[in-house]
This record gives C-alpha cells, structure tokens and sequence, in this order.
C-alpha cells in the first residue's frame, strides 16, 4: 500500500476524486486513501474536519497511512470516493502551526532553547527552557519580552518570506521559512509569512525555570 501525503505538498488542496487501496476492520473500521489530503492529529496540530462521500469520519495513523473511519457501509478497495476537508478549519490550524513557527524563530535569538508546543486552537502554545537567556521577572518584564517577539514577528509577517517543505535523504520533512529557519515538521503550513494575520501573545508564563508563551493567530 502507498498513499500519498497530499497535504505535505498543498495545504490549499481541500477535495479530491481518489480511490480505495485498503480496507481495515481492526481496531476501527476504516479506509485508506490513495491521495491523503486528510492530516491527522500529530506535532501538535489537531486532526482536519474530513468526509468521505460527504459523510463525517474520525481519523487516525499509523507509520503507513492515514485511516478514514466513517459510519456505516465501507467501501471496498479500487472503489472510487471523493474526499473533503472543512478548508475554515484547515486554514486555521495551518495558520496557528506556521505562526507558531514564525514566532519560535522570535524567541530563540533571545537566548531560549523549544522543549514542547501545541498548534490547537483556543491552546496554542510555545514551551522553552533558558539557554543562555533570562526569564522574565514581573509584569513588566513579560510585556517587554511580549513586545520585542511581536516587534520582530510583525517584521517578518512584511518581509512576506515564503514557507518551504521538503524531505531529506533519511525520510524527514523539513520547514523552512526563507532565510531564517528549519525545523523537522509534518504539519500544513501558510504560503508565505504575509500569510498571517491577528498574531498575539496571549499570556507569558515562568515556572520551573521555563518560559511559557501562549499565543493565537489567523489566516490573513
């Protein structure tokens, strides 16, 4: 069986005629898809809202494929279905998951090393430990750490840098935004920085020797 990751290639592709190359029963009743334009939940960014045939499915992975779990009478493998996904929802899960990046390459320079994220809508959130850095010490300090990020992530949104993805040699893709960083990454993400829209710091947070920024962000 060999699926194709669609939606590593084109966050914008929100429907496809494909067909069935596996059927599975355990431990759900689902099918695979040839083209996978479905992501599933992983690297802190929630599932897509999906259908097959327009009708709803839960998702779930394993290291071969993406499976697609809808109710009732599953189709049989070579059967053709078209597959959907709500492009509100994706847009802004990709969008939280490219700002979350942007934002990252904002903090590391400030001496901060990532130890934990999540892109989850109304939850997103960057975790570092100090690495060579200061923490910030009272309300003061938060907002001025709060400032400077925005300041320069802001910056960045108007240089409009362009997002880039490709696999290495050892199987693993990579993110880059143009000229200023890469990290290994299987989410979807915005064209270009000038993508981003609505990018705030919602809260700063100190405990345990990490910092902790929660932010939101939107799809221009």
């Amino acid at each position: 069986m060999e699926q194709h990751r669609r939606y590593w290639e084109d966050t914008y592709l929100f429907e496809v005629e494909t067909e069935v190359i596996e059927v599975c029963e355990e431990p759900a009743p689902g099918i695979a898809v040839r083209d996978g334009i479905v992501h599933p939940k992983g690297g802190g960014q929630p599932d897509d809202v999906a259908t097959v045939d327009s009708r709803p499915v839960s998702v779930s992975k394993d290291p071969g494929a993406v499976w697609l779990h809808p109710e009732g009478t599953l189709p049989a493998v070579g059967d053709p279905v078209h597959v959907a996904i709500d492009p509100e929802v994706r847009r802004r899960h990709a969008a939280l998951h490219s700002a979350g990046h942007l934002l990252d390459a904002c903090v590391l320079p400030l001496g901060f090393v990532n130890v934990g994220l999540s892109h989850t809508p109304g939850q997103a959130f960057l975790l570092y430990d100090v690495d060579g850095g200061t923490l910030p010490d009272g309300e003061e300090a938060k907002a001025s750490l709060i400032a400077a990020v925005l300041d320069r992530a802001l910056e960045l949104v108007a240089a409009d840098l362009p997002y880039a993805a490709e696999v290495d040699a050892d199987g693993v893709r990579r993110v880059t935004i143009e000229g200023l960083q890469t990290d290994p990454c299987g989410g979807t993400h915005v064209r270009t920085t000038g993508d981003l829209t609505d990018i705030e710091i919602t809260r700063v947070r100190t405990k345990k020797g990490q910092l902790k920024l929660s932010y939101t962000a939107e799809h221009a």
